[in-house]
């Protein structure tokens, strides 16, 4: 299946606030474990869309229909934390992993890390595959690596 990635808009936060809210979402964060309101949500994604320390992408098909989001955010001093999701019915098909080389491709040695939690064996194969190395973890959590 081929891919493409585009940089997110304006319009897209009505996607982005049914992804957060969707319980298989919920079900592997750390953080943010419980429905947001739109209010919130919307206020967070203007801002990440003015942020120069973010980047913000919507995987879509051929048809250039959604089936995810990657986004890389600096929230320390080095590293950007990644954060994906592909829709239920469009996963273990590949577009996970092409998609985050083709934003890895995009940013070009930006250093990365992946929060993965411990319940999310999708994540931690998908991060390795993509060169990420463990760098520590705890009962909880996997913290990947890439520089």
């Amino acid at each position: 299946m081929s891919i493409f990635l585009r940089v997110a808009e304006v319009n897209d936060s009505n996607i982005f606030f049914n992804w957060v809210n969707k319980q298989d979402s919920l079900n592997i964060k750390i953080e943010n474990k419980d429905k947001i309101d739109f209010g919130k949500h919307n206020k967070w994604f203007l801002e990440r869309l003015k942020d120069s320390n973010t980047y913000i992408w919507v995987i879509e098909d051929s048809r250039k229909d959604a089936l995810g989001q990657i986004r890389f955010q600096k929230k320390d001093n080095f590293y950007f934390d990644v954060d994906i999701y592909i829709i239920s019915t469009f996963r273990l098909k590949g577009i996970a992993l092409k998609g985050l080389k083709m934003a890895i491709n995009k940013v070009k040695n930006l250093p990365l890390r992946a929060i993965v939690k411990k319940n999310n064996v999708g994540s931690i194969k998908l991060f390795t595959r993509c060169g990420f190395l463990i760098q520590s973890d705890d009962r909880l959590k996997w913290i990947l690596v890439k520089n």
